[in-house]
């Protein structure tokens, strides 16, 4: 509202929103860069996976698939989630040092595993990230829950960003538009894009997913 622009004095308040539409577009195509913007098909908003290509489901010339054993408990199941991410490695053929995005629970059962007498077998999270050969470690709160088309539950994915390219044609860069509506006395407000993006270099990701059981596990 016009009124609210003229009564707020503190601070620019329309730079505040504009910054804020920014932030929000960046969380919507990071969102969609690894597992996708979680819109049916049939939703008008929905960013097309042809487009903007998921990491979790890309081609397996780019995205190794692992699954994990599931263990009797959380602990058993951390201890083979962190195995099965450093075997994997054996496979990655990504750009230097990656980093692991992951959920809250699985990096808390991971920095709760402790050795044969009780003790914290990692203090921090970097340790953890230097057992996982990763350079640090990011959690994704919209990981929480996701599942692959095989009902798999998302555990982590292992990628150096760098690998993954997004670029935009001259005219789809990143635009902010605003207009005024004399009906309503209101300022309204549009950021958007027009962009495509996709890993460039063969098995430089790794998705890693629970098994429904217990399981040997494979890559």
């Amino acid at each position: 509202d016009r009124d609210d622009i003229v009564d707020i004095t503190d601070f620019d308040v329309v730079a505040w929103i504009k910054s804020e539409m920014r932030m929000m577009l960046n969380e919507e195509l990071a969102r969609a860069i690894l597992i996708g913007d979680g819109r049916l098909v049939s939703d008008d908003a929905k960013i097309s996976e042809e487009h903007i290509r998921p990491i979790v489901s890309d081609a397996p010339l780019f995205t190794i698939k692992v699954t994990v054993a599931q263990g009797d408990d959380d602990e058993k199941t951390a201890k083979n989630f962190m195995k099965a991410a450093v075997r994997a490695r054996k496979d990655y053929k990504g750009s230097g040092n990656p980093t692991l995005y992951t959920t809250e629970e699985q990096l808390t059962n991971m920095l709760l595993l402790e050795d044969g007498i009780g003790h914290p077998m990692y203090k921090s999270e970097a340790e953890v990230a230097t057992a996982l050969r990763v350079s640090n470690i990011v959690t994704v709160p919209v990981m929480e829950g996701f599942k692959n088309a095989s009902n798999q539950d998302l555990m982590g994915i292992i990628v150096n960003l760098k690998d993954y390219n997004v670029g935009a044609d001259k005219g789809g860069e990143v635009n902010m538009f605003d207009d005024f509506n004399i009906d309503y006395n209101q300022f309204v407000y549009l950021i958007e894009t027009r962009c495509s993006g996709a890993l460039i270099k063969p098995y430089s990701a790794i998705a890693l997913f629970k098994a429904a059981s217990s399981s040997t596990t494979t890559t």
